[in-house]
């Protein structure tokens, strides 16, 4: 089920209502497509919609602009964040004559769609940004709570292996200590569907106070948290931001983990696949050290 869009609570779908008569014929052409089905066009990269609209990139860009957004991108994001959320949690929709197969699908559904959501609203210039960051960063901190602080504990292990040093805290006296010894060239990469994690937060402006970086991974770009960021990457899913902690808002999350570790990999890849092999090799021989003593 979706919940009805009710036009008058939508500010940027108003505002574009409003200036789609001062915009150019081809820019007005594409604010109607947006206007006639805002919730497709979220999930659409900017290519498939000038195809759609036939005309070219730069004038959804120029559109964009037009209407006060720096380009399709956060045009896109001001109207998703905007619209009323899809179901709110995938244990609610499962009726109670639903087959365990049906279930499944669902959820893998879910997964697909969410995944497919955040790579829509992916900004390739702050992956960039964030990526530059932690490569240049003396320490990173990882903060979160809860099912966020699993993934905390995943963004150390993921940033020790391309040799960026790293560590993760769940306990907010840890973050705090932790973030009071940072300087101008540390890094805290904070996690938080909601945004608004008040803990989070206290832990986030110690860090900044003193000067680190914030890059953090959110659910929703007008929180707290996210404004407060040098640079946020989107997790999106359909957990609504309150009510998270399901499996796909972590996914989701690991997945933007993985992202900037591979980012950070690509910048470093004889040194890293070096790194590995002797992982690897430690590894092998502590196994075969154990098997012996059995």
């Amino acid at each position: 089920m979706f919940n009805p869009i009710m036009k008058e609570d939508q500010e940027t779908l108003a505002k574009m209502r409003t200036l789609r008569h001062t915009l150019r014929p081809s820019e007005r052409d594409v604010a109607e497509f947006i206007l006639a089905d805002p919730r497709r066009v979220t999930t659409m990269t900017i290519t498939k919609l000038s195809k759609v609209c036939n005309c070219s990139e730069t004038t959804i860009t120029r559109m964009s602009k037009a209407l006060g957004y720096q380009g399709f991108g956060a045009l896109k994001m001001a109207i998703a964040t905007e619209l009323p959320q899809r179901e709110a949690n995938l244990f609610e929709s499962i009726e109670p004559d639903d087959s365990l197969y049906c279930v499944a699908g669902r959820f893998f559904y879910n997964c697909i769609q969410s995944f497919n959501d955040t790579l829509n609203f992916l900004e390739a210039r702050y992956l960039e940004e964030a990526v530059n960051i932690l490569n240049t960063s003396s320490r990173v901190g990882c903060f979160g709570f809860g099912a966020s602080g699993l993934v905390a504990n995943d963004a150390q292990q993921k940033l020790l292996r391309v040799s960026i040093k790293a560590w993760s805290f769940v306990d907010p006296h840890e973050q705090i200590s932790f973030a009071n010894g940072l300087s101008s060239k540390d890094t805290v990469l904070c996690i938080s569907h909601s945004g608004e994690t008040k803990d989070i937060l206290e832990s986030m402006n110690v860090a900044k106070s003193n000067g680190a970086k914030i890059i953090s991974i959110v659910g929703n770009p007008r929180s707290k948290l996210a404004e407060c960021s040098d640079v946020f990457l989107l997790a999106s899913s359909n957990e609504l931001p309150f009510r998270s902690g399901s499996m796909v808002t972590r996914l989701c999350q690991l997945a933007m983990v993985d992202l900037l570790t591979l980012g950070i990999a690509t910048n470093h890849k004889e040194d890293i696949l070096e790194q590995f092999g002797r992982n690897q090799q430690a590894v092998y021989e502590r196994s075969m050290d154990t098997l012996r003593e059995r």
